[in-house]
């Protein structure tokens, strides 16, 4: 029984340090996006598609613009894990106009990419 408990110890504890040094990783990886300065002035009215990934997050946004204001943004995917919260930022960003809005707290990671994502799409 000794043994059991031993083993499921080392297990819980590789798995601990493994998700603590992935996220370490992805925040360090994430420090490096760069989002390019967006002038909507300067957009034309269309449809517009962008993509971004950091490790396991993997994000697909369509984009509408109209009279050169951000109309729609769809999620076309999001895989994220626990950072669905993140998909309600999509709608701040219509609201705002801009890709440039404050993270989900609690899916920052997730919020990044769904930011890098519209701004690639209307790059």
């Amino acid at each position: 029984m000794k043994k059991i408990l031993i083993i499921v110890l080392v297990v819980v504890c590789f798995a601990f340090f493994g998700c603590i040094s992935l996220t370490i990783s992805m925040k360090k990886s994430l420090a490096k996006i760069q989002n390019a300065e967006i002038d909507m002035n300067k957009v034309e009215d269309g449809n517009y598609n962008g993509h971004s990934e950091l490790g396991p997050v993997i994000v697909d946004v369509a984009v509408e613009v109209e009279n050169h204001k951000i109309k729609k943004i769809e999620l076309l995917r999001h895989d994220c894990g626990l950072g669905h919260p993140a998909d309600e930022i999509v709608n701040t960003m219509v609201e705002k106009n801009t890709f440039d809005v404050d993270v989900i707290s609690g899916a920052t990671i997730s919020s990044e990419i769904i930011k890098n994502a519209v701004n690639n799409a209307l790059q």
